[in-house]
């Protein structure tokens, strides 16, 4: 028993590190998806508009729904647990 009781609490404290070292690197995280969104939306608007399919303004609007909720359960997360 004492050896799965031992087992159980390392995991817990790999998880523990694991979670800190998240909480620090969030504002990079966060600074990569606005810098990637930036980019996209540059890219999308130096095409000619000829260039502009749907499909290439659907992975667009894909991308920024994803963003948002990512950022938007950051938001919550942080509320919550502040």
């Amino acid at each position: 028993m004492l050896p799965q009781v031992l087992a159980g609490l390392g995991a817990s404290l790999i998880s523990v590190g694991c979670q800190l070292w998240l909480q620090r690197l969030q504002p990079l995280f966060l600074t990569v998806a606005i810098l990637s969104l930036a980019y996209q939306i540059w890219l999308i608007r130096t095409r000619p508009p000829k260039g502009r399919k749907l499909a290439v303004k659907a992975v667009l609007a894909a991308s920024l729904a994803a963003n948002f909720i990512v950022i938007g359960g950051w938001i919550v997360l942080l509320i919550r647990y502040w």
